[in-house]
C-alpha cells in the first residue's frame, strides 16, 4: 500500500513538472500556435516574468482594444495590450502599452507585424526552462533524472532475473 501512494505521487509530480514544458513545446511542432519565456515585466501582474506563454495566430482584423498580441519589432518579439485600434483611410495600427508601463509604447504596430494573440500563461515554469539551458541545469533536469530512470530499470531487470533464476532452481530441485 505504501510503495503504490509512493508511485502515484511520483507520477503526479513528474506529471506537475513535464505539463508546462510539453504544453511549451507542442506549440513548436502546432502550426499558428507559438511560445516563449516572458523575461520582463512590463505586462505583470497580467503576465509574470519568468512564464511562459503561449499564442495563437489570429486574424489582424479581429484584433481590438483589450487584447494582448505578440508583435516583432527589429529582431525581437514584444507582449503588450493594445489599447487603440486606430483607423486611418483604408490602413489601421495598434497602439500598445504594458500594463505595467505608465505610458504607451512610442511606435504603433502595423497588422503585419502581429503575430498572434495571448492563449495560455503558465507562471514561472519559463524559469524551468531557462536553467534547464544552462550547463548545470541541463545536468541536474535532464542527466540526472535519465539515470536515475535508467538504473530504477536496471534495477528492476535485475530482480526479474533473480526471481526467474530461483523459480529456475527450485523447479530443478523439485525435480530431484
Amino acid at each position: 500500500m505504501r510503495k503504490k501512494i509512493k508511485e502515484i505521487i511520483s507520477v503526479l509530480i513528474l506529471v506537475a513538472l513535464l505539463a508546462p514544458v510539453i504544453v511549451y513545446a507542442v506549440a513548436f511542432v502546432v502550426d499558428g500556435y507559438y511560445s516563449s519565456v516572458i523575461m520582463s515585466g512590463s505586462m505583470e501582474p497580467a503576465v509574470q516574468v519568468g512564464s511562459i506563454v503561449v499564442t495563437q495566430k489570429i486574424d489582424v482584423d479581429n484584433v481590438n482594444a483589450g487584447d494582448i498580441i505578440v508583435f516583432h519589432r527589429s529582431d525581437s518579439k514584444t507582449l503588450h495590450r493594445v489599447i487603440e485600434k486606430i483607423v486611418e483611410n483604408d490602413s489601421y495600427y495598434f497602439r500598445t502599452k504594458g500594463d505595467a508601463n505608465e505610458d504607451p509604447d512610442p511606435w504603433l504596430v502595423q497588422p503585419e507585424q502581429v503575430q498572434g494573440t495571448l492563449l495560455l500563461t503558465v507562471p514561472y515554469y519559463g524559469y524551468l526552462l531557462y536553467y534547464a539551458g544552462t550547463p548545470i541545469g541541463f545536468v541536474l533536469m535532464v542527466i540526472v533524472p535519465a539515470a536515475l530512470l535508467i538504473g530504477n530499470e536496471v534495477k528492476k531487470i535485475i530482480k526479474l532475473k533473480k526471481e526467474e533464476k530461483n523459480e529456475e532452481n527450485l523447479g530443478n530441485s523439485a525435480a530431484n
